[in-house]
C-alpha cells in the first residue's frame, strides 16, 4: 500500500515536471527566435559593408561572414537553404522572409544589392520587434500554462 503511494506520487511528480518543463521550452523556443532574428540583422550589416567595400563572389561573401550562430549557411550545397532555415526556431513569416532573401541575392549589381539588403534589414528589424513583444506576452503565458496545467494534473490525480 506504502509503496503504491510512493509510486503514485513519484509518478505526479514526474508529470508536473513534465508540464512545467513544456512551458519552459516553449517560452525558450521564443528567445532562441529572437537570437537568431539579432544574428541575423547583424548578418545584413556585416554583408552591407562587405559588399560595399568588396569585390568578391556574393557566395564567397556570405560563406565569410556566416558566423557561429548562422554556421550552417555555410554548409548551404548549391543556395539550398531551405533545408537549413527549417531547423532554425523560425516562424513562417521568417522563413519566408528568409528564403526570399536568398532567392534573390546576388541577381543584381552591388547597388541593386545594397538596397535589397537594406531592405530585408527594415524587415527583419519588424520582426525582431516583433519577437520582443511575443516574449513579453507569450514567454510568461507559456511557463504559466505549464505550471498551472502541472499542478491541475497533480490536484486532479491526488
Amino acid at each position: 500500500m506504502v509503496n503504491k503511494l510512493i509510486l503514485k506520487y513519484i509518478g505526479l511528480f514526474f508529470a508536473f515536471t513534465f508540464f512545467t518543463s513544456i512551458g519552459f521550452y516553449m517560452s525558450y523556443k521564443l528567445q532562441r527566435r529572437r537570437k537568431y532574428l539579432s544574428t541575423i540583422l547583424l548578418f545584413l550589416n556585416r554583408l552591407q559593408a562587405t559588399i560595399t567595400f568588396r569585390k568578391d563572389d556574393i557566395e564567397e561573401i556570405v560563406f565569410n561572414i556566416a558566423d557561429d550562430e548562422l554556421a550552417p549557411l555555410k554548409n548551404a550545397e548549391n543556395n539550398h537553404y531551405e533545408k537549413i532555415i527549417e531547423n532554425l526556431n523560425f516562424n513562417n513569416k521568417d522563413k519566408e522572409l528568409l528564403l526570399s532573401f536568398f532567392k534573390d541575392l546576388g541577381t543584381t549589381d552591388i547597388n541593386g544589392e545594397l538596397s535589397h539588403i537594406k531592405m530585408y534589414q527594415e524587415l527583419f528589424s519588424e520582426q525582431y520587434r516583433l519577437s520582443k513583444e511575443d516574449i513579453k506576452n507569450k514567454g510568461k503565458l507559456y511557463r504559466m500554462l505549464g505550471l498551472f496545467s502541472g499542478l491541475a494534473f497533480v490536484v486532479l490525480f491526488i
